[in-house]
């Protein structure tokens, strides 16, 4: 392999065994550095390690590779054709926790709402690095075919960040690592992969000025604040500057450790930046090429989550070597696929090559193509389905949630797949109560040719909604096979009675009785499309106190994680009890397992249960939302509570 030789680069077979190894081997050690340090809040202040803060034989457990443990399985299960809509169901069947973005896309998808929506609702998280962590399976099946990489990686990223920085952050990394089995040259490398994402993105922001910082001369304690002062964010997990960090280790480190110290003691999430850094360098490197000092202490063993039950029904690897092999295995079939070459057949056992087999690669072209660029403008609210003689496509724009009263647009996108022409009809079946316009579509498409059909649903009556509420497109073609109904899913808002505002910070004598009924002057119904409270137009800019009442029915009694993340001071009642109380401001964090000022632990009875809340604004504007989780160690979100309705509208 030479990087010297511009249009054409070799990978041998015995390389791509060594290079897979050192990745895992340097995402492991990476992670292993970082993890300890990690924290849910970005600090100004940098960290100073130069070694393993904690050290355990095999490492210390990490999303960042289960999940690829995971994605692994679903290539050899599903094959290599595979697509959000699969990822989506091994998110079900294997992942337990419930971090940040992971549980509201998967409350998303037991809803009923599909990749990429599901990764856009109701997902305050879709700008952080649950993704871009998980690239180097595509990479490592794909070596040398960053478009390929690329690709996968997004249809990955979809599921739970559609619409957020995060989507370009991790087909930056597989491209990046995409290439690495070809190149060394580290700037060159940055370039390609840069070529994958919009140059106007805050990911491509955030790694070009590490990059201008370091052609500057900065120091890489000068560009970690120059990186950050530009990408600011008070969550660590934001994912720009976290990729500049990452940068600043490949950049300014002199060797493999130095490299990984500095990416994670530019601080924020810490185990994400030195993972990847040591997954990109194990690639570059190899096996061989780590230094014993960093790989010797972590051994070949595989730590995973799962003894606690954080993922299930997973066919863990053994070891290392294990996962290169079935990592290998399925890559051959990706290059033979894609890239339209394979290494000889034989087995990657290292003790068993004589003659070495290699592939060729044109280096003009690792850089992005056409079909990735097109990728960049999806929208992430449109839903595809491909019938074989159409493919359909359903934009429910904004969001996917329908309120009483109120007009919800969405769109259908036909296109005719086929080589003739072809007449169609299409309509909406929607649930009992439910208005729809126009009632039926007909047209004729040419081959190639699409058509955009608008299409309205209207609620008057609360009864007809539900949770969830399932409609379907049907279509008809003239001369056609039969083909199956596109499933439609909107989602009931949830129904909140608001206050007027009170002035300063006194109690008002709403609070004298924090479980009252019914509704009478002093409250008004507001419904919000997802956990976020919109209030602060209420308060006109100034300066007051606001209260809330929210109804939940459950099913049974449980126990629960409630909170009002926010940046405001409040009360919490439930049931007339006071539950918590937060006199100070803070910053946002709207996850489900908590943020150590917002939430409380309680318990929901059977039946009707009703919050009480009391909001209050001093001089920033307000920002909250209203989340219910279950209790540890999982805190998953629920699909089975009713919020969308008042008790007597029952």
């Amino acid at each position: 392999m030479k990087d010297k030789d511009i249009n054409l680069v070799k990978l041998t077979e015995e390389e791509y065994y060594d290079k897979v190894y050192g990745c895992w081997l340097g995402k492991n050690c990476g992670g292993t550095l970082g993890a300890p340090l990690e924290s849910g809040w970005g600090k100004e202040e940098m960290f100073d390690v130069w070694w393993y803060p904690e050290l355990k034989e095999g490492g210390i457990p990490n999303d960042d590779l289960e999940l690829q443990l995971i994605w692994l399985q679903a290539l050899e299960e599903r094959g290599l054709h595979i697509k959000a809509r699969d990822l989506a169901e091994y998110w079900l069947d294997c992942v337990q926790y419930n971090f940040d973005e992971y549980g509201l896309h998967k409350t998303n998808l037991k809803k009923g709402l599909l990749p990429p929506i599901s990764g856009y609702y109701n997902n305050y998280f879709k700008h952080c690095m649950g993704s871009p962590i998980r690239s180097e399976i595509w990479a490592c099946i794909a070596p040398g075919l960053p478009n390929v990489a690329a690709s996968y990686a997004y249809e990955d990223a979809i599921v739970d960040h559609a619409g957020g920085e995060s989507v370009y952050g991790e087909m930056f990394n597989a491209a990046l690592e995409s290439a690495a089995f070809l190149l060394s040259d580290k700037e060159k490398l940055l370039e390609i992969a840069l070529s994958f994402i919009p140059q106007e993105c805050e990911t491509a922001k955030a790694i070009r000025n590490a990059m201008k910082a370091y052609r500057e001369g900065m120091s890489w304690k000068e560009a970690r604040n120059f990186v950050l002062h530009s990408s600011y964010s008070p969550i660590a997990q934001y994912s720009p500057p976290n990729l500049g960090f990452q940068t600043i280790g490949l950049l300014y480190g002199k060797d493999f450790g130095d490299a990984i110290c500095k990416a994670v003691n530019c601080g924020y999430d810490t185990d994400c930046t030195g993972a990847t850094l040591g997954a990109l360098l194990g690639i570059i490197l190899g096996r061989d090429g780590l230094p014993k000092k960093w790989i010797k202490p972590l051994s070949d063993k595989i730590i995973t989550n799962s003894s606690w039950g954080g993922i299930r029904n997973v066919k863990e690897p053994k070891d290392l070597d294990e996962l290169t092999k079935r990592v290998c295995r399925i890559g051959r079939k990706v290059l033979s696929l894609y890239g339209e070459r394979s290494f000889s057949s034989g087995s990657v056992e290292r003790e068993k090559r004589s003659a070495v087999p290699s592939i060729s690669f044109l280096e003009n072209s690792l850089r992005a193509n056409e079909d990735i660029k097109r990728l960049w403008h999806a929208s992430p609210t449109k839903v595809d389905f491909d019938l074989y003689t159409v493919l359909v496509s359903v934009d429910y724009l904004n969001d996917p949630v329908v309120k009483v009263g109120v007009a919800k647009d969405f769109q259908v996108i036909l296109k005719n797949l086929r080589l003739a022409k072809l007449e169609l009809e299409a309509s909406v079946r929607a649930p009992e109560g439910w208005r729809i316009e126009p009632h039926l579509v007909r047209t004729a498409l040419k081959p190639g040719e699409e058509l955009l059909c608008k299409f309205t649903v209207k609620v008057d009556d609360i009864k007809a909604l539900d949770i969830s509420n399932r409609a379907s497109l049907y279509v008809s073609i003239k001369g056609r096979p039969q083909i199956e109904e596109v499933p439609l899913v909107f989602l009931a808002a949830r129904r909140w009675l608001i206050s007027n505002v009170f002035e300063g910070e006194e109690e008002s004598s709403l609070e004298d009785d924090p479980d009252p009924c019914g509704l009478n002057e002093n409250w008004s119904i507001v419904d919000f499309s997802d956990n976020e409270l919109k209030i602060e137009e209420n308060f006109r800019g100034k300066s007051g106190t606001i209260y809330l009442r929210h109804y939940v029915w459950s099913p049974d009694e449980r126990d629960i994680r409630v909170g009002l993340p926010s940046n405001c001071p409040f009360k919490m009642y439930l049931n007339g009890k006071l539950i918590h109380q937060v006199r100070s401001e803070g910053s946002l964090r709207p996850n489900y397992a908590g943020d150590g000022r917002s939430y409380v632990d309680a318990r929901l009875r059977k039946g009707w249960n009703q919050f009480f809340i009391k909001v209050l604004r001093r001089e920033r504007s307000v920002q909250a939302h209203f989340v219910i989780a279950g209790s540890s160690p999982f805190y998953h979100g629920f699909s089975d509570l009713v919020e969308h309705k008042l008790p007597w509208e029952a």
